[in-house]
């Protein structure tokens, strides 16, 4: 493929006929797509469906109903040989959409539990009788720098600050703290405003001012432990209590996690076959050799079969004849789309063709569907945007507004939740400090400002975990 793709290539740069060799290396990049989704779909198929068999009761009626469509997808496309119609493509995306949706729901349910275990852990010393009174502050505050700058990896360096600066004691006032929002985003000063309201968004998400549509009704025994969760008596609280809050904290992230695990799955499927549903049309079928028929052999047989166990039982020679197959794939599809943006902006307007026009929408939805984000928005207009920049006035104006948002919230909240959530937003700011030695200072701050000898017995334990790779 990359060598048909490097002469489809020259030809157009020299203007050789280019309107068809244009068309031809469209075609030549779909039946790349399809068989890089194909291949990929193959090697996946089955663990969605054996996944499905395991799947709690209250769940598998959404999951199943999912599933029944991506099946008559897929026997449309590798049993049927049907030509594939707008209408099963927008079915499978509407699935898309809603396993999307639920993943939303179950981001901001694990923002949630992440808030309430930070006050639950730092009240447990107490409630435990493990309240250390003599806990060395400068030793603990050095033990955290050093294994801070252990390494000279950069990323990680910054990774490990943030996660301490999300468990330390909080005991800045407000002004400081929104001092740093504020200088956190104007980093993006002169970057495109869609970086900022991203940025934002992410800060209001963490602190659940945004809930998502179905928080309150799509995953009601998460919705009941958070209910019990926001109204519990931190301040009060018992032995009792606090056991009972854990295990439902404990409950509710082995349900997030098994959802989380059922929608990866899906996705993965998902984003796969619509890649078909989008290229096929388009695709030049004659690219499509061995490795693909394989691939094709083993979806036709497992969507088809009454047994996927009796299906697959065969399958091991087939799979060993894939070794390598979705790496070539990638490979091949890599260099081909990696040439889909230059050619939409150059040619998409130049060209009054239909045909070539649909075929570009469609390949610029296929290239989000192989995104590392398996959520990517695959129904944003083409690749050509304006890009607006964030200046001063707009990054001062959206400081303001979340400013003001965040002060309203702070009001209904107790000291130990807005604590919590200024934690976690910390935790979310790029890494604030000018040098090493403010990072250390900080540290010390943090700990010795904190009178609480519970609190600072939990934030003890938490960070020597962090510290051991617990």
């Amino acid at each position: 493929m990359k060598k048909q793709g490097k002469i489809l290539l020259t030809d157009i740069n020299a203007d050789r006929n280019r309107e068809e060799a244009l068309k031809s290396f469209q075609s030549l990049l779909a039946a790349s797509f399809e068989n890089y989704a194909t291949i990929k779909m193959s090697m996946n198929l089955f663990t969605m469906y054996e996944m499905s068999e395991e799947i709690d009761l209250d769940r598998r009626e959404e999951i199943e109903g999912y599933i029944d469509t991506i099946n008559a997808a897929l026997r449309c496309i590798y049993i049927d040989k049907c030509e594939v119609d707008a209408e099963t493509a927008a079915e499978v995306a509407d699935v898309r959409d809603k396993v999307t949706a639920g993943m939303k729901v179950l981001t901001a349910y694990t923002d949630a539990l992440e808030i309430y275990e930070y006050i639950l852990n730092r009240v447990e010393p107490s409630v435990l009788g493990t309240v250390d009174e003599n806990i060395n502050v400068p030793e603990l505050a050095e033990s955290m720098y050093e294994f801070v700058f252990s390494e000279n990896d950069k990323m990680l360096v910054n990774t490990r600050i943030q996660e301490f600066i999300a468990q330390l004691p909080v005991r800045m006032t407000k002004g400081r703290f929104f001092d740093i929002i504020t200088n956190s985003i104007a980093i993006y000063k002169g970057g495109e405003k869609k970086s900022v309201d991203d940025f934002i968004q992410t800060i209001r998400d963490a602190a659940l001012m945004n809930k998502p549509e179905g928080f309150e009704t799509q995953y009601p025994k998460l919705y009941e432990i958070y209910t019990t969760l926001k109204n519990a008596d931190y301040k009060n609280i018992t032995r009792e209590e606090y056991e009972k809050l854990s295990d439902l904290i404990t409950e509710a992230t082995a349900i997030i996690q098994s959802a989380v695990t059922d929608y990866l799955m899906l996705t993965e499927i998902l984003n796969d076959a619509l890649i078909v549903l989008y290229t096929d049309s388009i695709a030049d079928k004659t690219y499509l050799k061995d490795k693909y028929e394989i691939s094709s052999k083993i979806i036709s047989e497992l969507v088809s079969a009454d047994d996927i166990y009796e299906a697959s039982s065969e399958f091991d020679e087939l799979f060993v004849s894939l070794e390598g197959a979705q790496e070539s794939a990638y490979d091949d599809l890599s260099f081909l789309d990696s040439n889909l943006e230059d050619l939409y902006s150059l040619y998409y307007e130049m060209f009054d063709n239909a045909d070539i026009k649909n075929a570009f929408d469609m390949l610029l939805k296929a290239d989000r569907l192989t995104s590392t984000s398996l959520f990517m928005d695959i129904e944003s207009s083409g690749i050509k945007v304006v890009v607006e920049e964030a200046d001063d006035i707009y990054i001062m104006e959206e400081r303001e507004t979340l400013v003001a948002e965040l002060e309203e919230a702070f009001k209904d909240m107790s000291k130990q939740l807005k604590r919590s959530v200024m934690a976690k937003i910390l935790s979310l700011m790029p890494v604030f400090f000018n040098s090493q030695q403010e990072i250390k200072e900080y540290f010390e701050y943090a700990l010795s400002s904190c009178s609480d000898k519970a609190e600072l017995t939990a934030c003890r334990d938490i960070i020597s975990d962090v510290i051991a790779g617990n």
